[in-house]
């Protein structure tokens, strides 16, 4: 059998060396090395991109799912002898949850009832309930803004129960206390607020009715 005769390389015009074949070799090598590293890098980057979307999906963007519910309604039975009179406990829709739920002494008030509730459209709302409270307690929830007038609550069936309103949505829409109702009710004071007016709302009308059910 007739040896095989070494191929001749373009470029070159006769047949390459054993150290060009050589240099050939290293030299493709090394090239599909730094193929393939950029394209791992390539993909890293795309793969670390990917991780950090997700993460301001998760972090940036409202979900009170990821939020640890409080029952607020079993707090107020627990705390109910601590109180002199009766909490404001507003039965909300499974749209609503709490991620507070307690009692504090604040100046102002012999003791105060509070909740933080998430509510629909990422809104939040706080409920204060402040027994035997001063007018020193309503300006701190309301940042001693004027009152804005009066708004009614309730629903059909029930009396409705006229609140004091202070409507700052305009002057400082950002503040989480941008809309707040008041009412005195017996020995206390009630007070709801928030960003939201709808969302506020939605709570005072709920608390009327409750007011006015437990009045009947």
């Amino acid at each position: 059998m007739a040896s095989q005769e070494p191929r001749e390389v373009a470029g070159l015009g006769r047949p390459e060396t054993p150290a060009e074949k050589h240099d050939r070799v290293t030299k493709a090598r090394a090239e599909r090395r730094a193929r393939q590293t950029t394209r791992n890098l390539v993909w890293s980057l795309l793969t670390s991109l990917g991780i950090v979307a997700l993460l301001i999906i998760v972090v940036v963007r409202p979900d009170n799912t990821l939020v640890e519910s409080v029952d607020y309604q079993s707090v107020a039975v627990e705390i109910s002898d601590e109180l002199p009179g009766r909490a404001v406990v507003p039965q909300l829709s499974e749209q609503w949850s709490a991620n507070r739920a307690g009692i504090s002494q604040e100046p102002g008030a012999s003791v105060t009832w509070s909740l933080g509730l998430l509510g629909p459209e990422s809104s939040y709302v706080f409920l204060d309930q402040g027994f035997s409270a001063d007018a020193s307690w309503v300006a701190l929830r309301t940042d001693r803004a004027p009152s804005t007038g009066n708004i009614s609550f309730g629903y059909d069936g029930y009396p409705s129960v006229v609140w004091e309103e202070y409507d700052r949505r305009e002057s400082d829409p950002e503040s989480n206390n941008a809309y707040v109702v008041m009412v005195v009710w017996d020995d206390s004071t009630i007070i709801v607020g928030g960003t939201s007016q709808r969302a506020v709302s939605d709570v005072a009308n709920e608390v009327s009715y409750q007011l006015r059910r437990d009045d009947s």
